[in-house]
């Protein structure tokens, strides 16, 4: 019997480009499921990434709520910083309520997600994934995961533990090629384990395909037709064009009875960014915003930094977190990441809580919007997002508490402003396409209503849809069911919205 679910992600496939290509036919398995199912845009949260929205999506919590936004975090109580391991906080994928449930799920390569023991089903973890949580492919139950290596091999893009070819700078003509060929290759190996594995009865069956978001990073100059060899093959459509076909071999193996969702959790743009300039930002101005207490203790913190240098000559070294006011954590270029020195939560806090705090975090949000292109005087700050207000919860002070987002109408290498004067630095080498906030999702089944085109769901609305077509109910999601998936048969889902498994 077919699967009941199939929630395929194509992580970070952009939908403008998805809609173009599917108007053209160069995506017609796609243009088939949005054309005859439930279509709609899925929007994500401002100024956050990968890292912050998959785990939104398969805990169903905001990221104030689960805690994470980045691949790294810093360690409570120490202003070290670490690479994210899922010990680091045990979030719960949605699929473990299934389980108890008594539901039978089949989960591969989501991104940035723990791996699940005792699961009724399987799961495979970090195989072939942009950016792996855990060093080594792994799996429930353990042995899945050394035959499946065994039988296709192991990434040869996303390596955290030796050279990899999907890196945070623009890759030469040569690499490029071959981060496209290991793309194509790992993409069919994954459709044929996916494929093999449908064989069996699965009420979810989940699968992420990785290859927009490596591409998309990577060749977004050749799309843009900046490229000086235009001879070359469109990269990004000829992955695009091979998730369709995988996407299609998938949905030939699912049943009248299945509901099919395809979703993508971001979009691509050029790679337009202001975090090279950041810090020295910050760090100019520290004098306009602190007070004079805040100064005298600043001095005196820095003044053993300052004889050293004096004495050994090396005046190159910055000001550590501890001796700063507020400082720059790194973040994806997309927004810039600060965090306040606060009294209580950092181990050196020099900034109070309350007026104090309020009185920092309102001042640079003003002196960064004031900020202009040297070039074109065009702002350089599109929005400044305090996390505070954005995303509150349980975990918010794991999160900075200021998102600087860029504006990205052009290459940023200068800011100024009368706070600041002018500083001037061209960007480094970075990749040259970037996620913009929103994706889209398509669905066809039983509950699935042809055509319509809702206002946007979010990405927590995914685990409660999933869990609404399998007649339960998430018990702590902040979403809920995207009605265009599942009110074909309003008694049925009424009945579905009442359920749960405690």
């Amino acid at each position: 019997m077919p699967a009941k679910v199939i929630l395929i992600g194509l992580d970070s496939a952009d939908q403008q480009l998805v809609d173009q290509w599917c108007d053209s036919g160069d995506l017609p398995l796609l243009r088939s499921l949005r054309d005859r199912g439930a279509h709609g845009l899925l929007s994500g949260f401002a100024g956050l990434v990968d890292d912050a929205l998959w785990a939104s999506f398969y805990t169903g919590l905001s990221p104030g709520q689960h805690g994470r936004y980045s691949w790294n975090f810093m360690q409570p109580g120490t202003y070290q910083r670490r690479m994210y391991r899922d010990c680091d906080r045990p979030l719960q994928p949605f699929w473990v309520h299934l389980s108890q449930c008594g539901l039978r799920s089949a989960i591969i390569d989501v991104p940035k997600c723990p791996l699940v023991a005792e699961l009724n089903g399987v799961q495979v973890a970090d195989w072939l994934v942009h950016g792996r949580d855990y060093l080594e492919t792994c799996s429930w139950p353990a042995e899945l995961a050394a035959e499946l290596l065994r039988c296709f091999g192991d990434d040869r893009t996303d390596r955290v533990d030796r050279d990899w070819l999907c890196r945070t700078h623009s890759l030469p003509l040569h690499e490029l090629e071959a981060l496209q060929q290991h793309l194509l290759d790992g993409l069919q190996k994954k459709t044929v384990f996916a494929c093999e594995l449908l064989k069996e009865n699965w009420d979810l069956f989940l699968i992420v395909f990785k290859e927009a978001h490596c591409i998309g990073h990577q060749a977004w100059h050749i799309l843009e037709g900046a490229s000086s060899l235009p001879s070359k093959a469109n990269a990004v459509k000829t992955i695009y064009q091979a998730l369709d076909r995988a996407v299609g071999e998938i949905a030939r193996r699912s049943g009248p009875e299945t509901t099919l969702i395809l979703f993508s959790n971001l979009g691509m743009a050029p790679n337009y960014t202001g975090e090279h300039l950041l810090d020295q930002v910050l760090q100019r101005l520290e004098t306009k915003i602190a007070t004079l207490r805040q100064q005298t203790q600043l001095a005196a913190r820095r003044a053993p930094g300052k004889l050293r240098a004096l004495i050994t000559g090396d005046a190159s070294s910055d000001p550590t977190p501890a001796n700063r006011l507020a400082f720059q954590v790194q973040h994806n270029e997309i927004s810039g990441a600060i965090r306040i020195n606060l009294i209580g939560r950092e181990p050196d806090g020099i900034v109070r809580p309350g007026p104090d705090y309020e009185r920092i975090c309102n001042q640079l949000a003003e002196e960064l919007l004031a900020l202009r292109v040297p070039e074109t005087g065009e702002p350089l700050v599109e929005t400044v997002l305090r996390t505070d207000q954005a995303y509150p919860g349980e975990h918010r002070s794991d999160l900075p508490d200021l998102f600087v987002i860029w504006s990205r109408r052009g290459p940023i290498t200068g800011a100024q402003s009368p706070s600041i004067g002018t500083l001037s630095s061209a960007p480094p080498a970075y990749r040259t396409g970037n996620h913009t906030q929103g994706g889209f999702y398509f669905g066809v089944g039983p509950g699935a209503l042809p055509g319509r085109n809702l206002a946007p769901a979010s990405i927590i609305d995914l685990a409660p849809t999933v869990a609404a077509l399998l007649n339960t109910r998430l018990p702590r999601a902040e979403g809920a069911p995207i009605r265009s998936l599942c009110e074909g048969d309003s008694a049925t889902v009424t009945q579905q919205r009442r359920s749960t498994c405690d």
